[in-house]
């Protein structure tokens, strides 16, 4: 039997090519992201958990010593962090661990409310895979804050929120919402530091918090915006709440007065 002949528009099958080998500039590119990927991880995760505390001056010699790594990578791992907003360069000074006090607390509140706001607004509800998600995410905050594991708790509970400001799918909202979320697991951490030791104020907070979780999950299951904007503003009204319990609770008004002799 003839063979078929091949029709004169039918194209050649392309043959399989090696994969390109990369530069020596390329490969050092790529290692430097790397180096810089690591470092900033790692800075971050100090900051996070207040091992480099507020107001820490981050010059090159110090995270050399600290973190291992070099020059070029910590300082574009700084960059980074800087547009994350947990560092800040003052001309002429160098590069600081961002500052926790009272005027930067009440600017993180305004616009942290107004953050989670816009998320639920924007919140795509129908978006494939949303409400599962964010079960999966309260699933494990059950089982961190079980655990007692603060800064993981942070963590989880910042990726919940980052999940509902992802469903936006607007690219600025996002990094509002990142940026912030940065601060809000440090305020948190903190706070959880402080009372750590009041096992009855944590349990009584963390069960009004996965209440608020069920809701915006439930909430979003019904693809119901307004009810969500309402949900979040009271959850940043609990975070704001526990915040100013903790910062004003004292004993110095208890003690036992001076003994006079």
């Amino acid at each position: 039997m003839p063979a078929e002949r091949r029709s004169g528009t039918e194209r050649p099958r392309a043959r399989a090519t090696a994969p390109r080998a990369r530069s020596v500039p390329e490969l050092a590119a790529t290692a430097s992201v790397a180096q810089t990927d690591i470092a900033a991880a790692a800075i971050r995760e100090s900051i996070l958990d207040l091992s480099l505390s507020p107001g820490t001056r981050l010059d090159d010699k110090a995270l050399l010593g600290r973190f291992g790594v070099g020059r070029t990578p910590a300082r574009e791992a700084l960059n980074r962090l800087v547009s994350e907003g947990l560092v800040e360069i003052e001309h002429n000074r160098g590069a600081f661990v961002r500052p926790l006090d009272i005027e930067t607390i009440q600017q993180f509140f305004d616009a942290y409310a107004a953050s989670e706001r816009l998320n639920g607004f924007f919140c795509r509800t129908r978006e494939p895979g949303l409400a599962e998600d964010l079960d999966r995410h309260q699933e494990r905050y059950r089982k961190v804050v079980a655990a007692r594991d603060w800064l993981e708790v942070t963590r989880v509970n910042a990726a919940l929120h980052l999940r509902i400001a992802a469903a936006t799918q607007n690219q600025y909202v996002i990094d509002f919402a990142t940026r912030l979320q940065n601060q809000a697991r440090r305020v948190s951490y903190f706070i959880y530091r402080m009372e750590h030791d009041n096992g009855r104020t944590l349990e009584q907070h963390q069960t009004r918090v996965n209440r608020d979780h069920g809701d915006i999950v439930a909430t979003v299951r019904r693809h119901d915006n307004a009810a969500l904007v309402e949900i979040l503003t009271r959850h940043v009204g609990l975070f704001h709440e526990r915040i100013v319990r903790v910062l004003k609770a004292t004993r110095g008004l208890d003690a036992p007065l001076p003994v006079r002799f």
